[in-house]
């Protein structure tokens, strides 16, 4: 039986909180950097975007960072525009469309007048590309470039710098344009898109193609030479398939885009790869830059995996020369390479340069010869230190239960890092990993603290592992894959019972796509317990080891003989999709769980969404929060009556912001925001450790780890 309890939630309520104040941890770097720009007026300030991080403002040319995504629906950056002659206003294209500030970020206003009407399941209008093209005059081109998609052939111009916005391309443009990028010179206004190059010399009233000389029409980047207004640069995709010609690169048009001409001269790669990812694997100019003061000074970064790095030409694209790469301060991500996803270069200071990767920031200030980091502050003694620039998602945190200030981050892509003083320094700890990108969940054994379980593995497909320590992390080996019993899987959950004898520890592992495995070796064999398809919660009976409660197949079982037999608690359709199950530290029959909502196409409903209760064991269940996408929930030990749940939102629709952090003082009967100092809304866990239970751990999609203390759990 489910009895719902609904909470009434604004997005106003989400902002603040009156017990917690967050601070940021983990290191810089490490996420999706996509989007670029240097102040026009200020050679030291800096803007990024990344795709699920947000904002970033620099002061110092990007020795320090500060995070302002104040007012932001949507964290991905696509597009960042800073007015010509007052850099206070800024214009973003995200996949939700237009977000506009006055004050360098402080707070973003979401601009959607002229815009089509907001929808639930999908982009309506996704900003590939922004233009300031007149002081007061803004352009804006749909469609998703990353990922090439939702392209509309639409442009849209605003008259008031941004604030409201009107259709403007007259259905001239192909329906199905991605519009990547718009620039402008002189009277001339060009847009790349996937259809070729277009042209206005109305202010966008009209458009035509304009793209003789190009081998095909997959454009990705525009640059004027504002020293010669007639000179423009386009850099296109390489659509080779598996066979040369290359069809990629750089081209040159002298007549402000009505000819064009490959200028792919000697030093530019020109390799085209086998298999089906072409983008990665031939070579592939995308991002381009000219020297304000000599229109045959260009630069070029190459997104590809096989000659990534930027690439410059002192000749109009000649010769071209590759910068870089060889001897470049890297940093502590050394795991890939400097593929080029944004460059930019200051209009005040042309020899300073920086460009973004898919982990790296980059600056050069001698025109592309050195390259220095600028993700995260350097440290003499190898440690991690960031400097604002969290870019990272983090799967979980996990405090040691026995070491007061040591904590295990486990995150995506760059795997597990290790903190000794609460996440102000880090190091990385993947020695001896076969997939050690990417770390889900950490386990140390309380009596032995030195040995410790990782599960590792990829979380874009279903592959992964548990790794064993037993030396604090410095050296690992693989434990629990297929030669072992344990099959090649993502491990969603690993517990261990610490009733099992030293060295022959027992431990659980929910292996996603397969089921429940044991191992009561400490990793040497496993054995199937279970066989669920979709295991996303696992929980072991501190006063009876035989006892284990699961979530299984988006249903609440439970066996009391070590799994030789289960039973379902849950009745069926309970729960939409589980995303976690937790019970109270002071009493095992109480269990919760979070879910998100899942239309269930055998019964033709919705299955509810938020946090769920149960008081005798999980027999029956109500509803304590209602809430389209709960993520977790903590229980605090300190009080059973404080409750923590954690929201995210789906990320594939308009307005994907979720809640923050909510808190109930009551057990679940009221709730409240606690996100001050949160940079993030978007959390994928909470955790609370076990040594102080007022400190609390934020594991979010896209600003790494915020760190906080609770000022009210007393009962």
């Amino acid at each position: 039986m489910i009895r719902s309890i609904l909470i009434l939630l604004s997005f106003a309520f989400a902002a603040f909180g009156q017990d917690i104040s967050w601070r940021l941890a983990g290191p810089g770097g490490g996420g999706w950097i996509q989007s670029i720009a240097f102040d026009p007026r200020d050679k030291d300030v800096l803007y990024v975007g990344c795709d699920v991080g947000g904002f970033y403002f620099s002061a110092d040319a990007g020795r320090t960072f500060e995070i302002r995504n104040r007012g932001l629906h949507d964290y991905y950056l696509e597009a960042i525009a800073v007015h010509p002659t007052n850099s206070q206003i800024i214009i973003l294209g995200t996949q939700s469309g237009i977000h506009r500030t006055t004050d360098r970020g402080l707070m973003w206003q979401w601009i959607r007048n002229g815009f089509p009407k907001l929808d639930r399941h999908r982009f309506s209008a996704p900003i590939g590309a922004v233009c300031f093209v007149r002081t007061n005059v803004v352009l804006a081109g749909i469609g998703r470039p990353r990922v090439d998609k939702d392209g509309a052939g639409a442009i849209y111009r605003s008259d008031d710098t941004g604030v409201n916005w009107r259709r403007v391309d007259g259905g001239q443009l192909p329906a199905d344009a991605i519009v990547s990028d718009i620039k402008i010179s002189a009277n001339v206004i060009l847009a790349a898109t996937s259809a070729g190059v277009f042209r206005s010399d109305d202010d966008g009233a009209s458009w035509r193609l304009s793209s003789d000389g190009l081998p095909h029409r997959y454009v990705e980047e525009l640059a004027f030479a504002l020293s010669a207004p007639e000179t423009v640069y386009v850099t296109l995709r390489c659509t080779a398939q598996n066979k040369e010609p290359w069809n990629g690169g750089v081209f040159r048009s002298d007549d402000a885009g009505r000819t064009w001409r490959a200028v792919n001269g000697d030093g530019l790669s020109r390799k085209v790869g086998a298999g089906s990812d072409t983008r990665h694997l031939s070579s592939n100019p995308k991002e381009i830059v000219v020297d304000p003061r000599d229109a045959n000074v260009v630069y070029v970064g190459n997104r590809d995996w096989v000659s990534a790095g930027v690439y410059k030409t002192t000749d109009g694209g000649r010769h071209w020369s590759r910068r870089g790469k060889a001897d470049m301060d890297y940093g502590w991500i050394t795991m890939w390479g400097p593929a080029v996803e944004c460059l930019a270069l200051s209009p005040v200071a042309p020899d300073r340069l920086a460009f973004g990767t898919s982990g790296h920031i980059f600056l050069s200030n001698d025109a592309g010869t050195l390259w220095q980091q600028r993700y995260a502050k350097p440290s003499p003694d190898g440690r991690i230190v960031g400097n604002g620039l969290a870019v990272t998602c983090a799967w979980r945190v996990v405090p040691d239960p026995v070491r007061s200030n040591r904590v295990y981050f486990c995150y995506m892509d760059i795997g597990l890092l290790i903190s000794d003083d609460n996440g102000v320094s880090l190091r990385r700890s993947a020695d001896g990993m076969k997939m050690g990108g990417n770390c889900f969940g950490v386990v140390v054994d309380p009596q032995a603290p030195i040995t410790l379980w990782a599960a590792t593995g990829w979380w874009k497909r279903n592959e992964g592992d548990i790794c064993r320590s037993d030396d604090d992390g410095k050296t690992w080996c693989v434990v629990g894959n297929p030669q072992s019993g344990l099959p090649n899987g993502r491990v969603l959950e690993l517990v261990l019972d610490p009733q099992s004898p030293i060295g022959q520890r027992r431990l659980l592992a929910a292996v996603n796509g397969h089921g429940i495995f044991e191992t009561c070796d400490g990793g040497a064999t496993w054995r199937a317990i279970h066989d669920a398809k979709q295991p996303s919660g696992l929980l072991l009976d501190p006063s009876d080891s035989k006892h284990i409660v699961a979530a299984l197949d988006q249903n609440i079982h439970e066996t009391r003989d070590g799994g030789k037999t289960w039973e379902r608690l849950s009745p069926p359709g309970a729960f939409g999709n589980i995303t976690h199950l937790a019970a109270d530290p002071h009493s095992f029959s109480a269990l919760y769980v979070t879910a998100r909502e899942h239309y269930d196409k055998t019964a033709h409903r919705m299955l509810p969404g938020g946090a769920f209760r149960s008081d005798d064991a999980g027999r029956t269940w109500r509803r304590i929060l209602d809430f389209h996408f709960a993520q977790c929930i903590a229980v605090s030990p300190a009080n059973a009556r404080v409750l923590y749940v954690a929201t995210m939102d789906h990320p594939y629709r308009d307005d994907p912001v979720a809640m923050g952090l909510l808190k109930s003082a009551d057990g679940g009967s009221t709730w409240h925001a606690e996100n001050t100092g949160l940079s993030l809304l978007n959390i994928k866990a909470v955790a609370i450790s076990p040594r102080d239970p007022a400190t609390l751990y934020l594991s979010t999609s896209g600003n790494s780890v915020f760190i906080g203390h609770d000022n009210n759990t007393t009962p």
